[in-house]
């Protein structure tokens, strides 16, 4: 999305968050199986970095380069980042995501991997404002991505600065161009390293005798009730049709370059307190919740997944913040209605 945004492609983004059933279905658009997938006028591609190149050779091909060696310049630190830097997500990233578990020694190796890795990236970036000089390519981009959650929840500024400043300097003056912010939103510096929780080790149980299988009892004959099986409606399908129609704000409001313009010229014009509710919430945490951030991820990450179905009836801005330690889950949201409905109950 991020390339889309320096491209200026009428890309619209739908994230997908269905059940296994409807992903299924939908892996057969592909040839591939994969997502993300791109919807264009000549087909359907998969494979992020295919429909990064897609969109830049129909919308801005100068970021992949003007002269033959050039583009080959930016395929080499394309490469450089999807080889060299992604090959040590695993060790690194995912345990402090949640992913997968921690193993110091293959941890630690892979942050002494990176972190020269970064020192080369270091020597290209010296007095220049992007990898290729005063134009930024889909090399910055793609590097960008790659290295972002290090700098968010590994490098603390000690090691930024006396490490590799010079990629330091290139990413807080990218992360701040209105491109990023669009696409990732702000981007924060790592104070403090997080920590991977420990593996927990499940004691074996001891196993169980087998008991002798009673006789299978008849199924019983479900009595007719004359009650219809039929799926209840959500009363916020029962409301009047609102003013301001959600689904079409929604789309022009994630797609626009000047959403405070959208705000002032769509949202409040159309706006009805009776047709919608606006509330501010936070996750009232217990004493021992909120210190780990892989846990308060996963913690929104299921309260999220409860409301599922209730997402074409809200729109809401809901997140993490804080430091290590002391993390709160918050967020402000507009729902269908008068009061809070069951589902957010």
């Amino acid at each position: 999305m991020a390339v889309a945004k320096y491209a200026n492609a009428p890309v619209v983004l739908e994230n997908v968050n269905w059940g296994a059933a409807e992903r299924d279905e939908l892996r057969k658009n592909t040839t591939t199986g994969t997502f993300p997938y791109l919807e264009t006028p000549n087909g359907v591609l998969s494979e992020a970095y295919a429909i990064v190149k897609y969109i830049l050779n129909n919308y801005s091909p100068s970021m992949l380069g003007e002269s033959a060696f050039e583009k080959a310049q930016i395929n080499q630190w394309v490469e450089y980042s999807h080889q060299e830097l992604t090959r040590n997500h695993r060790a690194i990233l995912y345990p402090l995501l949640g992913f997968a578990d921690f193993n110091k020694d293959d941890s630690d190796k892979g942050l002494k991997d990176v972190k020269e890795y970064l020192k080369i990236v270091n020597v290209q970036l010296k007095g220049k404002k992007y990898l290729m000089g005063d134009r930024c390519t889909v090399a910055d981009l793609e590097l960008f991505f790659t290295v972002k959650m290090y700098f968010s929840l590994v490098f603390p500024e000690e090691i930024r600065k006396n490490l590799f400043p010079n990629v330091t300097s290139w990413l807080v003056s990218l992360a701040a161009e209105p491109q990023m912010i669009a696409a990732y939103g702000r981007t924060l510096l790592c104070k403090v390293p997080q920590k991977a929780p420990k593996a927990l080790i499940k004691k074996e149980e001891p196993k169980k005798k087998e008991e002798p299988k009673k006789a299978a009892a008849e199924p019983k004959k479900a009595e007719n009730t004359g009650e219809s099986n039929k799926k209840k409606p959500n009363p916020l399908d029962l409301l009047p049709p609102p003013k301001l129609v959600l689904d079409d704000f929604k789309r022009e409001f994630l797609n626009s370059k000047d959403q405070p313009a959208v705000l002032k010229d769509n949202f409040w014009p159309n706006y009805d307190a009776n047709d919608y509710s606006i509330y501010w919430m936070k996750y009232d945490k217990l004493p021992s919740e909120g210190k780990i951030l892989f846990r308060t991820c996963n913690s929104m990450s299921f309260f999220l997944q409860k409301l599922n179905e209730f997402r074409k009836y809200t729109f809401a801005a809901h997140g993490i913040y804080g430091v290590e330690g002391d993390y709160d889950i918050k967020g402000v949201w507009m729902w269908r209605g008068n009061g809070i409905p069951e589902e957010v109950c």
